[in-house]
């Protein structure tokens, strides 16, 4: 009888044991694995997450069976509420009373089973140069370098109190002067640190496959208080944008899942 007893105590202490471990670690990540969620990002990607994996859609069945679904819809950071979507080359909004719904700028929707963020922001006049400069000695680039583009954001994207600095520096798409090296550089500065996010430089051999970096939209997709980065590239007027997804975890920059 003693012996009986001293076995169920063991095993009542294994299952508090494993109780306070579920809840400490194993009930966010059993959650995670519950995640799902579609997003459109522009009118040519279409990025699904489940099981823990990112897939970018592009067979045409799949993209008709989300016509006259329910999304929550952003145009340029902004708001506009659920509204049923339709495709055909490019993305259309309807109300509930199906009357279409017009909009002009930049389209990012989503339908998930749990929250999702997005960060209003906005671009900055550049005010100090010595990270940019920085960034073109270490990537061997003069620092008398023209640009086609050069932008820079404030934004808090881990939520610690103090705004990160975002970079984007290019000289695709030149017309008035001829570059001798393409690039194309997106990078955050925190704490003084530099961090790549995208980084091409190439020759200039006149191939046409660009890019011109810009942010698209910071989005939190895990509820961690952290955002992801929307970083998409426009491209000549006969290509498709591409459309990238990154994270910011263990220091790094990491790219979960592009429309290419």
């Amino acid at each position: 009888m003693r012996g009986k007893k001293i076995y169920v105590a063991i095993i009542i202490i294994l299952l508090i044991y494993l109780g306070i471990l579920y809840f400490a670690w194993g009930k966010d990540n059993v959650k995670e694995g519950q995640n799902a969620t579609t997003m459109l990002v522009g009118d040519n990607t279409i990025w699904v997450y489940s099981d823990r994996k990112w897939l970018n859609i592009t067979k045409e069945t799949t993209i008709d069976k989300l016509n006259w679904q329910k999304f929550n819809i952003f145009v340029d950071n902004k708001s506009m509420g659920e509204k049923y979507v339709w495709h055909d080359d490019k993305w259309y909004l309807f109300d509930e009373k199906k009357n279409a719904v017009m909009f002009t700028g930049k389209l990012f929707a989503f339908k998930s089973n749990f929250d999702i963020s997005i960060m209003d922001y906005k671009e900055e006049e550049i005010d100090d140069y010595k990270y940019i400069n920085q960034v073109l000695v270490d990537n061997n680039l003069s620092k008398t370098s023209e640009f086609t583009v050069q932008t820079m954001t404030n934004l808090d994207i881990d939520n610690d109190g103090s705004d990160e600095r975002f970079y984007v520096i290019s000289n695709a798409f030149a017309i008035d002067f001829t570059p001798s090296m393409l690039f194309s550089i997106v990078f955050m500065v925190k704490n003084d640190k530099i961090y790549y996010i995208y980084n091409d430089i190439s020759y200039n051999n006149a191939n046409y496959n660009e890019c011109k970096p810009y942010f698209n939209y910071f989005i939190d997709l895990n509820e961690d208080n952290v955002y992801e980065v929307v970083l998409s590239c426009g491209k000549y007027s006969v290509e498709e944008e591409v459309n990238m997804l990154y994270e910011f975890k263990n220091d790094e920059f990491k790219l979960l899942i592009s429309n290419q």
